[in-house]
């Protein structure tokens, strides 16, 4: 196999191992699957030269358009090209054979973040999962990058439980695009979906345009300009942009991040998704999402909290609070009184109904999109 790039955190031997190996059962034998896709799996992998858990993801050649390549490519370039962080899962190599293209990562053993989000209290919200992908996106906005598919399944858990790290860079993209980058574009080309390491409950919107533009590294790359993302988690100007039918590289920045991690945060704290059709008159979640004037928000908050969220829930992403901005925000400090938490205690009970709506989440398959 072909090594096309490691980092400092990839042991010596594991590069050794790839460099002998002819195929990647020579190196890794394969625990067990995590997700996959027609272009993409991953999979639990052990490596035979030293016994380490880690993870595999593989894309398949023969599946990917050019335009997919090429995302594949700027995923690895960003991954690779990241600060090791606590709060990021550890990217250790790129390799190849005549069939897939590899990516070598740590593995998060305690699975992804949805599992873990019922019955946490406003606190835990903050201190468990808000604080520390938060920092993680602002790491990523900070070196020019928007992550665009945060959701739970992309935050995964430390095997003690105690540690999120933000993953899969699948759909990930520079923040600063040249402003013609998707404009006269109408091809049919797609990029490549994200294939998450997570359980990968909500799958990824393909993209609508590509277009070639000087990338990462003084290489010309092609920056998949898109709609790209799931789409319960997509912002309200990604979602009009692509309802219209509009060039997608004004509505694509960092600040998509920051509407997917406030819909997490109010998802973490009800129990449900915010747009969930109990919530909204309207049937179809899409259309709520882009032209909801306002997202509802439980009355029993805090002051804190709530505004946190309509700062990060803000529709107009020039009015949107940044990662940087949230991390200074009065409520990442708060310290709660016995009394305020008993009293959160006992108004969630583990989920708190959204003004307007009934609290009970229909589960996504039954929603229209």
């Amino acid at each position: 196999m072909q090594l096309l790039c490691t980092s400092p955190a990839c042991p010596a031997e594991v590069i050794t191992s790839i460099e002998e190996a002819s195929c990647l059962s020579d190196a890794f034998d394969t625990v067990r699957p995590l997700s996959y896709h027609s272009e993409c799996y991953v999979s639990v992998a052990k490596c035979k030269c030293n016994g380490r858990d880690v993870v595999v993801k593989a894309y398949v050649r023969s599946e990917l358009s050019p335009s997919a390549r090429q995302q594949v490519q700027t995923e690895i370039d960003i991954h690779s090209g990241l600060p090791e962080h606590e709060n990021i899962v550890r990217f250790y190599a790129a390799f190849e054979d005549y069939a897939r293209i590899y990516l070598l990562m740590e593995y998060a053993s305690g699975g992804d973040l949805r599992k873990h989000l019922p019955g946490l209290t406003e606190c835990k919200i903050r201190d468990f999962f808000i604080m520390p992908v938060l920092q993680a996106l602002n790491v990523l906005h900070n070196k020019g990058f928007s992550h665009r598919d945060l959701k739970p399944e992309n935050c995964l858990v430390s095997g003690s439980g105690d540690q999120v790290k933000l993953a899969d860079f699948g759909l990930a993209q520079p923040t600063h695009m040249p402003e013609d980058a998707c404009a006269g574009t109408d091809s049919d080309s797609s990029a490549t979906a994200s294939c998450g390491v997570g359980s990968g409950g909500t799958r990824s919107m393909d993209s609508d345009c590509s277009s070639m533009a000087s990338g990462m590294s003084g290489h010309s790359r092609a920056v998949i300009c898109t709609a790209g993302g799931t789409p319960l988690y997509a912002a309200p100007e990604v979602l009009k942009a692509m309802f219209r039918n509009h060039g997608m590289q004004s509505a694509v920045g960092p600040k998509n991040d920051v509407w997917a991690l406030g819909v997490m945060a109010l998802e973490a704290v009800t129990g449900c998704h915010p747009f969930s059709p109990d919530h909204y008159h309207y049937e179809n979640v899409l259309y709520s999402i882009a032209h909801c004037q306002k997202v509802n928000l439980p009355p029993s908050l805090s002051p804190e909290f709530t505004d946190f969220l309509e700062q990060a829930l803000h529709r107009e992403p020039s009015q949107r609070a940044s990662t940087a901005e949230l991390l200074a925000h009065p409520w990442m400090a708060k310290a709660y009184s016995e009394e305020e938490l008993a009293r959160l205690r006992g108004a969630s009970g583990g989920a708190v109904s959204l003004a307007g709506g009934a609290g009970a989440d229909l589960g996504f398959d039954c929603w229209e999109y």
